[in-house]
């Protein structure tokens, strides 16, 4: 599969404390439908809902939904563990985070999450959320 190195990183304000558990995570994700197959290595193709939980700025950006062999495709990505992983963000200080949401093949300024995806995760965590950018 080719994955794109362009991701919207979703993280949770508070980077102390306890981070919330992959299973937690996944669980809040699926039941918003934004998760489908899974492709391996903590990595998922789109949900249902993805379009509907994802803002796109712009008229017509040029998204895949499908995953391909041969082409970036959008997909998610979950911690698979508690391991602390650091990323480096456009125009952000380097964070250092446990937990996050990854949503691969998103360019910078491209889309942004949507106020019911972040209610569900602060709902989930406890804390509020954030996102930024990576390539």
């Amino acid at each position: 599969m080719q994955y794109s190195d362009h991701q919207l990183v979703l993280f949770p304000v508070q980077t102390a404390g306890v981070p919330i558990a992959a299973m937690q995570l996944e669980r809040c994700l699926r039941g918003l439908d934004l998760l489908g197959e899974t492709l391996g290595e903590g990595r998922y193709a789109v949900g249902e809902a993805f379009l509907s939980l994802l803002c796109f700025l712009g008229c017509s950006p040029d998204i895949e939904l499908v995953p391909h062999a041969d082409k970036p495709f959008c997909y998610l990505q979950l911690p698979q563990g508690e391991t602390v992983v650091d990323f480096n963000c456009i125009r952000k200080p380097p964070l250092s985070v446990a937990t996050w949401v990854i949503i691969g093949n998103i360019h910078e300024a491209e889309a942004v999450p949507d106020a019911a995806l972040l209610s569900a995760l602060e709902a989930a965590s406890g804390c509020r959320w954030k996102y930024a950018y990576r390539r």
